[in-house]
Formats: structure tokens, sequence, C-alpha cells
């Protein structure tokens, strides 16, 4: 009798609890019980370097505070950042790098886990792999199961069917590879990419499977560039922040990302990113989850940040003329003889280098439309990937790195 009577008390006690949980809003059963929770996995990549293209560190540096504020734990966020903008000589405020015009620092407490010559293509797709080398000497690799979420976000230089980073460059081909990789080995539940490059659409433009449970969104579709805006700060030589990049962070630091959906973010991403087409690929039906699942969230009880909201679109140029900006920049402001005498050889160098890289292709296409004769026979988008793969391995070889053109 005694134990019928305990044992009702306790049925009556977990229908109290559960009534509780339901009334706060708790409905997901399996996070509380599951001996095996799911776990949010994040890996940010800054490309590129040199104080020109301070926006793309500046962008993940504002990734990985959004993240952390979101309580994704460090150990599972890697980084990848040159790390050469905070104490560059070339900025007024040394260890400090800003987002946008309120100069609110956006490097405190980054944790880089790959710096300088390690970020590299190769290093990227090992770390998304889980290489067991890359552990074996001490450094972070996705160490992500069937069950948890992986959220990637790169923002750097991109061309047709690649994306660039220092020295090298990385394939629309390698990459998918490496998602479909991770995707066979069971890596992840569902992975979301946000990427921010010129042309970056055609990384995944019929590339990408639509039943692997990846969903991409890009800053620009395959035939246009990205923009950088915050271009005239009045002391920093340099934009800012990348349009796309600087949208999509924004609407996850004012949003409740336990609500806020895939398809509500690029949504707004969208219709905020003027400049370019924001784009996306994969699985569509991963849009209805919350961003949340895979860049955490806020606690209940959290406050929102009150500063404004900087407009769209501020101060935006292309990216293949940031760095000319930047250049043209430095010149104006000289302030003696000999540094607008090296600030004009600068920026004259970029100039006549940009000329000689549009006629040497021009020179390509004249020698290849006279000599040889277009193939009549299609190519699948797999081979058209390779040959471009082929071709451009030894334009970089022979001519000109994407770096140097850009």
């Amino acid at each position: 009798m005694m134990r019928r009577c305990l044992l009702l008390i306790a049925f009556l006690f977990c229908i109290g609890h559960v009534a509780w949980l339901e009334a706060i809003g708790v409905h997901n059963w399996s996070s509380i019980f599951n001996n095996n929770p799911s776990k949010n996995w994040v890996v940010l990549v800054a490309g590129s370097y040199t104080w020109e293209n301070y926006r793309h560190q500046a962008d993940v540096y504002h990734a990985y505070r959004v993240v952390r504020a979101n309580k994704v734990p460090a150990e599972n966020i890697i980084t990848f950042a040159y790390d050469d903008i905070a104490n560059n000589p070339k900025n007024p405020f040394k260890g400090r790098v800003f987002h946008e015009y309120q100069h609110e620092d956006v490097y405190n407490g980054v944790v880089i886990d790959y710096r300088g010559k390690d970020v590299t293509p190769s290093n990227f797709l090992k770390v998304l792999k889980g290489d067991d080398k890359l552990e074996a000497n001490k450094k972070k690799v996705l160490k992500s199961g069937p069950n948890d979420n992986v959220f990637i976000f790169f923002s750097g230089h991109g061309a047709t069917s690649l994306i660039a980073f220092q020295e090298k460059e990385l394939y629309a081909m390698e990459l998918n590879d490496t998602l479909a990789y991770m995707h066979s080995k069971k890596m992840f539940n569902k992975l979301v990419l946000y990427m921010n490059a010129c042309y970056s659409g055609s990384m995944f433009r019929d590339v990408l499977p639509s039943n692997m449970g990846i969903y991409v969104t890009t800053s620009a579709n395959e035939n246009e560039q990205s923009w950088g805006i915050f271009c005239f700060d009045k002391e920093i030589d340099a934009c800012l922040a990348d349009e796309y990049s600087y949208d999509w962070i924004l609407d996850s630091e004012y949003n409740d990302l336990k609500k806020r959906t895939l398809k509500q973010q690029y949504d707004e991403v969208k219709r905020s990113t003027v400049f370019s087409h924001v784009m996306k690929y994969g699985e569509m039906a991963l849009e209805s989850l919350p961003v949340g699942k895979f860049q955490g969230h806020y606690d209940i009880l959290m406050h929102r940040n009150n500063r404004t909201i900087a407009p769209n679109a501020v101060d935006g140029k292309p990216s293949c003329h940031a760095h000319l900006f930047s250049k043209s920049r430095r010149l104006m402001k000289a302030a003696t003889e000999e540094e607008q005498e090296t600030a004009w050889r600068k920026l004259h160098r970029v100039l006549r280098l940009s000329h000689i890289v549009k006629e040497t292709f021009r020179d390509i296409v004249v020698v290849a439309t006279t000599h040889y004769k277009p193939t009549l026979k299609g190519l699948s988008k797999v081979d058209e990937l390779m040959c471009f793969k082929a071709v451009f391995d030894q334009f970089r070889t022979h001519c000109f790195t994407i770096q140097q053109a850009s």
C-alpha cells in the first residue's frame, strides 16, 4: 500500500512538473532528458589579409562576439583570421577593430585558433573533416556528431567558382566535396553556411544537393560582386564591414533567435542588402528552423543592446575597388611631400597592375577564339568546374593570382 502511495505521489509530481515546464515554454523534452544532447559548433573564417581588407576580419570578429553572447561555448567555436589588422601600423586605434562608425571594438576577447600562415584552404577543409593530425598537434577541429548543428561563416574575396585565402584558392568542388564527406560521416544533424564573397553564388548554384541537410546563403549571385560599407570613416582608411555580413550579424543581435527563423533572417538580409543579390541554396526545408539552432541564443531574461541600428547600405564600395579607395584616401590625406609621393607611387602601381591584368585576359580571349573552335558538346556541371580549375591553376601559375588581381 505504502509503495503504491509513493508511486502515485511521484506520478502526480511529474505531471505537475511537466505542466510547469509547459507554462514557461519548454517543449523540447529530448533536450532535457536526452543523455547526449545536441551541441552547436561554429567555424568562422576571414580568408584575406592586409590593411585594405580590414572589413573581412571585422566581419568575423563581430560574428564571434555574437555567437559567444548567444552562449555557444568557446571550445565549440573555431576561428580563422590572419590577425594583421588590430596592431597594424596603419591602425590609429591600436589593439582595436571596428565594424561600424560608432567605433565599438569587436576584437577584444576574440579567440583566434588559426592565424597568419595557418589560414589556408587546406587547414579549413581539414578542420571541417575533423582531421586527426591537426588535433594531434593541439589544433582545434570539428568534433561534431549526428545530433549536432554546425554553422559556418566565410568572409573574403571570391571569383567564379572559387573563394580566396591569402596565397591560395578554394574551389567550389573542393568545398562541396567536403560538405558531402561531412554528411556521409554523420558530422552534423543540420548545417548552415553563410558566405560573403564576390560571385559567391557560383560556389553552390547547380552544385549543392538539396537533400543533405545543408542550407546556404551567399552575399551575391554567381555574376556579381559583393560590397564593402562604412568606407568613409574619418580616421580609418579602409571599409569597416561588408554589407551582407553586417546585415546578418545585426539581424542576429537584435532578434530573439529562439523564434527568428532562417527564412526570416534571409528575407531581412535580402531586403537590407541593396548593392548585391543575396541568394540561398541547398535544402529549403531548413528555413523553418530557428537561427538559434545554429548561432545559439540569448538567455530568456537577457536584455538587448539599445544602441541605434545603422541605416542600410552606408557608404558602399564594390569589393574590387575597396583597396583602390583605401590607397586614394591615403593619398588625399598625405601631410608631407614625401608621404604624398609614397601614396601616389603605391596607387599608381595598383592601377597599372589592374590594366595589365585586363590586357592579359583580353589577349587570352583573342588567341582562344581565333585559333580554337568551341566544342559543341555540352559539359556537365562537374566537368565544367574541373575544367575551370585546370585552366585557373595554369593562369595563376603563369600570369596572376586572384590576390594580385583584386
